[in-house]
């Protein structure tokens, strides 16, 4: 039986994001489970950037991050759902990022997942950064996402009510644990799909994988480097060892660094609540 896991952005009890999860994995062919995370009432403390883990120690949070990263490992697939705020993603998605150097401690059972992203917004086309947000999350856990989608729904559960998205709903149940895709290929970067791109002299750059490719005479996208971020798990690793090897020349120039810095030390006054 497969294990599917919902992540579910929202806070808000069968709202669009978990009601239209659920819509999914009701319509999932294979025999399966659906295990469901909350991901708001989750205890995700900050990242200290203390290094610790990309030194192979124990991070210094006793938190829920280690409770979630096993509950992605001992699933098939996922579902991850967030409501657009303020066109982004729920913030949590953010902070879990930040603490994305502990993604290098189950990459190698995370890779080749299949996922599905959804981002819910409710005005028309106000959509952000909200899908690049759910790409950097599932990208640097190596799954592979098998569409990616921005779907318009505002009133707690309305999704439900367009024939139309429940039709889709259908269409990614069957998607999920087959070959095909449903990324926004075609409008994006044409190495990862991501859809947020810098316009740089004669050529554009991925914000997500780095790609750089140009639009030719006849409007088509040309590949012109690939960014090297993301691959598989050993490709992955080689930006831990690049993290590694810049904590250890810190470490060697620290005492250098520390008396520039130590000037600044008492420069202006902190304000607190």
């Amino acid at each position: 039986m497969k294990r599917i896991l919902g992540l579910i952005g929202s806070p808000r009890k069968l709202g669009n994001c978990e009601v239209f999860v659920k819509e999914i994995a009701s319509s999932i062919p294979e025999n399966y489970k659906l295990k469901l995370i909350r991901v708001p009432s989750l205890t995700i403390e900050q990242c200290l950037a203390c290094y610790g883990c990309i030194m192979d120690l124990p991070c210094p949070h006793n938190d829920d991050m280690e409770f979630l990263l096993q509950q992605i490992v001992t699933s098939d697939a996922l579902i991850i759902a967030s409501p657009v705020y303020f066109l982004g993603s729920h913030s949590m998605f953010k902070r879990i990022i930040d603490r994305g150097f502990l993604f290098y401690t189950v990459l190698g059972k995370t890779y080749g997942k299949p996922c599905i992203l959804l981002s819910f917004y409710g005005i028309k086309n106000r959509i952000g950064i909200a899908p690049q947000t759910m790409m950097s999350f599932a990208t640097f856990l190596g799954l592979d996402i098998k569409a990616n989608m921005n779907l318009r729904a505002a009133l707690p559960g309305e999704i439900l009510t367009f024939p139309r998205q429940r039709e889709l709903a259908m269409k990614l149940a069957k998607m999920l644990f087959s070959k095909e895709k449903k990324t926004h290929m075609n409008y994006g970067c044409p190495f990862c799909g991501c859809d947020i791109v810098k316009m740089e002299k004669k050529k554009f750059t991925c914000t997500l994988c780095h790609g750089t490719f140009r639009i030719n005479e006849l409007g088509k996208k040309v590949r012109i480097k690939d960014g090297g971020i993301i691959g598989p798990p050993e490709h992955m690793f080689l930006h831990k060892a690049w993290l590694r090897g810049m904590k250890e020349e810190f470490l060697k120039r620290r005492k250098e660094i520390m008396q520039l810095t130590l000037k600044y030390k008492n420069i202006g006054e902190w304000i607190h609540p």
